[in-house]
């Protein structure tokens, strides 16, 4: 089994290393199941992981929680970049490795105490990973909520690629998964042979934790491209870029633009219209369309965009041409992609449904 979860972990870091379109998410992803294949590396080696690697794979532990969090930025964040504080995450990695070669030289495993007691020592490292874990949880978390509240100003529909609620449950899942095996030991009751059956759960749920995080990875693509739009953004720094404003005059011309290029081409009709695709469309940087829509016209993207499919519906509606077609098929027709989000919308923006619409008109 160990020699299972091994290659699947290695095969895995070199799917998301290879993985294309290149993505930090990947690299990341890549980057956690290496340290995962470490601990099942270490299992085998009859001379123990830290005859070949002095710190073992203990400071390691520490890095999950900064790479699920970065994991998470990278896929929520426009253009994302590692900065030189970005760094700092690596304190708590840096700090147990020295003082593991300082103070600790035996192998250590939670299973391992359970009949003697846990060392305060140990103890008091296994709460620190558990607090680290859910100390970037809660970050995840908050990130994933701002990601939720910034979406209606790039994206004009919703969909699990964009909206990454599997993101919080995932993270869950790896949080009470990493508690559950290192405090496992401690649960009174358990058998005498305790101490196996809890390496081999440990060893079971970093593997499922592994497997599930393989599916996901590769069902989740990169949600924002990171090449920039022209060449004015190119040479801008985004953040001092969004923090300096537009005028009111080019705003107001940015918002003429907006609207005649919206009903003239009408490329709200396409499912997957985003700000991106606007902004290249307009040559406008991404930054200065989302602030001429909140500011100029007094709405995100998301509403804009659907307005207008919203509009095209009951042009639609109104066509003999069209008789023949169901209110989803209208829907359909008029840029929406799929029956729930057009009902929802639709009630949104008009106050009514689509059946009470018809009636009136």
């Amino acid at each position: 089994m160990l020699y299972l979860l091994l290659f699947q972990s290695l095969i895995s870091a070199g799917l998301f290393l290879l993985k294309q379109p290149k993505h930090p998410s990947n690299r990341l992803l890549a980057g956690w199941f290496a340290i995962n294949s470490l601990n099942f590396l270490g299992m085998l080696l009859p001379e123990g992981l830290t005859t070949y690697l002095v710190i073992g794979y203990l400071p390691f532990l520490f890095l999950n929680g900064p790479l699920f969090y970065f994991y998470v930025k990278s896929l929520t964040t426009i253009d994302f970049r590692f900065k030189t504080t970005d760094l700092l995450h690596l304190l708590p990695f840096v700090f147990v490795s020295v003082y593991r070669l300082v103070s600790i030289s035996e192998s250590v495993s939670p299973a391992g105490f359970y009949h003697l007691g846990m060392p305060p020592r140990y103890l008091l490292i296994y709460s620190l990973i558990s607090l680290s874990v859910l100390t970037y949880l809660a970050l995840v978390i908050l990130l994933w909520r701002n990601h939720k509240r910034n979406l209606r100003n790039y994206f004009s529909t919703s969909s699990r690629r964009t909206t990454l609620d599997w993101v919080v449950v995932m993270i869950v899942l790896f949080a009470l998964s990493i508690i559950a095996e290192f405090f496992a030991p401690l649960i009174p009751g358990l058998s005498t042979h305790a101490e196996t059956s809890i390496f081999w759960f440990n060893q079971f749920n970093l593997g499922m934790l592994a497997f599930l995080w393989l599916i996901v990875g590769l069902m989740q693509p990169a949600i924002f491209k990171t090449m920039p739009v022209n060449a004015e953004e190119r040479q801008e720094d985004s953040a001092k870029y969004q923090k300096s404003g537009l005028n009111k005059e080019i705003k107001v011309t940015y918002g003429q633009t907006i609207l005649s290029y919206l009903a003239d081409q009408k490329p709200y009709l396409n499912p997957d219209y985003n700000l991106e695709t606007m902004a290249r469309d307009l040559n406008i940087t991404r930054q200065n369309l989302s602030q001429t829509i909140n500011d100029e016209l007094g709405k995100n993207f998301y509403q804009l965009i659907n307005e207008y499919r919203v509009d095209e519906f009951k042009q639609l509606l109104k066509n003999p041409a069209f008789n023949q077609f169901t209110f989803t098929g209208l829907a359909y027709e008029a840029g929406f992609n799929s029956k729930s989000a057009f009902y929802r919308v639709f009630k949104e923006i008009t106050g009514e449904t689509p059946t009470g619409f018809k009636q009136k008109t």
